[in-house]
């Protein structure tokens, strides 16, 4: 697979593939994994993940490729661009939860920053990564009961604490910096 060239259409059947929203679609997500800085970008974000996961411990995770998928209640088709998927979120102790989201704002935040910081005209990418921080939350409130996690203030915190963080320790980008290599060779690799 080359990556940026190929994007996997798995689950849309050729009658859909004929049609001007897919072949928009599709040529839409083409332009953009073409566009010059795109690939680095999307790879920087994606390893800023992956090194503040790591600092919540030892991570296992999948690599996804782009894809697009049919959405059929609202009619339209869903680009993804390659990205990583843990194969399972680090566990939260009950007496410390609090710890816990706040790691855990951080490793989802890392790769909105880093993107803006690295490509300034981009918007991050972010929005997909706030919104599984919030569907944790919820399921962390709804698990432990009685905790109250303010997801906005957690997310303001933690986009400031990362900016800082990287401003502060040059290792921790020269680490963004190796894993965007190593995860540009792997998406590179996909499908081979």
């Amino acid at each position: 697979m080359d990556f940026g060239k190929t994007i996997t259409t798995d689950g849309i059947s050729e009658e859909q593939k004929q049609t001007v929203k897919f072949r928009l679609a599709h040529a839409d997500m083409l332009r953009t994994l073409s566009t010059p800085g795109f690939i680095d970008a999307l790879c920087a974000h994606e390893a800023a993940h992956v090194v503040y996961y790591e600092m919540m411990g030892a991570i296992r995770y999948e690599l996804l490729p782009p894809r697009l998928e049919y959405d059929s209640q609202n009619r339209r088709f869903i680009g993804h661009f390659a990205a990583i998927q843990l194969a399972e979120e680090p566990l939260c102790e009950p007496q410390k939860w609090q710890e816990y989201v706040t790691l855990l704002s951080r490793a989802q935040a890392a790769g909105g920053v880093v993107g803006r910081r690295l490509f300034p005209a981009s918007s991050g990418g972010d929005v997909g990564d706030k919104e599984k921080f919030r569907r944790i939350c919820a399921e962390l409130i709804s698990h432990f009961g009685g905790i109250r996690i303010d997801v906005e203030s957690a997310w303001k915190q933690a986009q400031e604490t990362v900016e800082k963080q990287l401003e502060n320790d040059p290792q921790i980008m020269r680490k963004i910096h190796q894993r965007a290599a190593e995860l540009r060779s792997s998406f590179s690799s996909l499908g081979r």
